[in-house]
């Protein structure tokens, strides 16, 4: 599997392709239905800067064979811009699952008065392989769900549906920041079998939109912002909102790929670590963008 550096990205021609396909009106009419009066502070996340045209660069311009035409599904679609950049770059029909009322209902309410072929629907990951068979799904989009969703399970699940396209986006950490030692390799001789690479683990709580939902306690978040540090009694909630994030190795990644038995179509990595995000996984770890063909 050939893996591709990318660095600065974002400049010239993706923002010239950013240009032609978003409506800065349609930003901004999606953040007041979200946001309401915050949405002129919230319009940061639709700035186009050098990090979010990488991204849109790997996750959607490098990305249209698998949209144009299709029907989408953009798992832990946020604030939505995935969702409408895949309408905007030919999708057939988005279909976008968050845990998070607030978006949910401000994205319909923009996706009705725009009449855009987009739909989204309050759920979770494991609500995933219903969802691919009842919209009829060609493509799944995961944009950084991987350290906080059973990405496993989804993986497993679309590889055995008739899903035809993956796109990625993941969160890996470079092979040689943890290195296994001699004990390490002596259990794996005895029979434990030989190490594939490592999932690091973060230890924090869901008090933020990017934050994972304990799923012990999904009942009890609150419906529109999924946070669950609150409890019923207005007071603080240390337990329930208590999650794991974990972010895997690049060898780990690649191997469970293989796995899986999904065609790599392509790849590419960050060089550097990216430090202005407010998600703290990936200020630690580097992006990597795949795009991958379900082959049966």
């Amino acid at each position: 599997m050939k893996i591709t550096e990318v660095s600065g990205l974002g400049k010239g021609h993706t923002r010239s392709t950013w240009d032609q396909h978003v409506g800065q009106g349609h930003l901004r009419e999606m953040a007041l239905n979200i946001w309401g009066v915050d949405s002129r502070e919230m319009m940061t996340d639709f700035e186009p800067s050098d990090t979010l045209l990488m991204q849109y660069e790997n996750n959607v311009v490098n990305c249209e064979q698998a949209l144009r035409g299709n029907r989408v599904l953009d798992m832990g679609c946020n604030h939505g811009l995935y969702s409408y950049m895949a309408m905007r770059h030919g999708a057939s029909h988005v279909v976008g699952v968050e845990p998070r009322g607030m978006f949910i209902n401000g994205l319909n309410a923009f996706a009705d008065q725009n009449d855009l072929p987009m739909e989204f629907h309050r759920g979770y990951d494991t609500d995933m392989a219903r969802l691919v068979r009842e919209h009829s799904i060609d493509t799944v989009m995961l944009m950084s769900v991987d350290d906080i969703t059973g990405w496993e399970s989804m993986m497993y699940d679309i590889r055995k549906s008739d899903v035809q396209w993956l796109i990625m986006q993941v969160i890996t950490l470079p092979d040689p920041w943890i290195d296994f030692n001699k004990d390490i390799f002596d259990y794996a001789k005895v029979g434990a079998g030989m190490p594939v690479g490592f999932t690091l683990h973060y230890d924090e709580h869901n008090s933020n939109p990017r934050a994972g939902v304990n799923p012990m306690h999904r009942d009890t978040a609150d419906p529109d912002t999924g946070y669950q540090h609150i409890g019923p009694d207005g007071k603080l909630d240390i337990k329930s909102s208590h999650v794991f994030r974990s972010v895997k190795s690049r060898q780990y990644m690649r191997k469970f790929i293989d796995h899986t038995g999904f065609t790599v179509v392509s790849s590419k990595v960050q060089e550097t670590p990216t430090t202005s995000t407010t998600n703290r996984s990936a200020a630690y770890g580097l992006l990597q963008w795949y795009l991958l063909r379900n082959e049966k």
